[in-house]
């Protein structure tokens, strides 16, 4: 699962803590999600296209499910719990890495963090 995130924002965000965890992400208000030929796309406020790729280039598919779980009403522990059920990954491993990449998209404008 660790490959969705990008190399320097793996190591820029380890240990992404518990606080993560409780809160619950949303779109930005300022973004916007597609499907264009396949990939899921997110603009983000900065003008920049977004894609979700793992290290070969290829769709990650545990990056694009962790965005189609991002309803506004599920934290990010509760996308852990359906990501851990749906694909074959150690619950930790799975907790730091969608955490971390919760991070990322916040720091890119994609998503917020509220409560």
């Amino acid at each position: 699962m660790a490959a969705f995130l990008p190399k320097n924002g793996r190591e820029r965000l380890a240990g992404a803590g518990g606080d993560v965890l409780r809160a619950v992400p949303r779109l930005h208000p300022e973004a916007g999600l597609q499907r264009v030929s396949g990939r899921l796309m997110a603009a983000g406020p900065d003008e920049f296209l977004h894609t979700f790729e793992d290290a070969q280039g290829q769709v990650s598919e545990v990056a694009e499910r962790i965005l189609e779980l991002v309803d506004g009403r599920r934290t990010v522990a509760d996308i852990v719990a359906v990501l851990c059920d749906e694909f074959e990954v150690e619950p930790e491993a799975c907790r730091q890495d969608t955490a971390a990449f919760v991070k990322l998209l916040v720091e890119k404008k994609v998503l917020v963090l509220g409560q």
